[in-house]
């Protein structure tokens, strides 16, 4: 049997092409962070006198395109905690992040003695 040369070439290159079809593509992934939130204006937290909440509470929100907050998520916390965190969450404005992004703050009971 003779084989030409420029017809083993050609089986060669055939061979090394459908080889080069079976190889996977390579995947790569690109993470898109959220844009930075920043907090423009908040009215003060206000707790009813008689509402005497402990620990600490994360509420989970999201600031939508204009920077105004909506979906505030609060955990199982007593009615009037619940209000006042809604509340002041709801008075969250933002610099306008141009889509809507998660958001999250923890608010924590702090006491002190007055004058320590």
């Amino acid at each position: 049997m003779n084989i030409r040369s420029g017809s083993f070439v050609s089986v060669l290159l055939v061979a090394a092409g459908l080889l080069a079809g079976c190889q996977s593509a390579r995947v790569t992934q690109t993470v898109i962070s959220p844009p930075a939130l920043q907090l423009t204006a908040a009215a003060p937290l206000q707790l009813a006198s008689d509402c005497a909440p402990s620990g600490s509470v994360v509420v989970d929100f999201t600031v939508l395109a204009d920077g105004t907050t909506s979906a505030i998520k609060t955990p199982a916390v007593p009615d009037c905690l619940h209000d006042a965190l809604t509340a002041w969450v709801s008075s969250f404005r933002y610099s306008p992040p141009g889509e809507s992004v998660p958001g999250t703050v923890e608010w924590l009971l702090v006491t002190a003695r007055k004058k320590s």
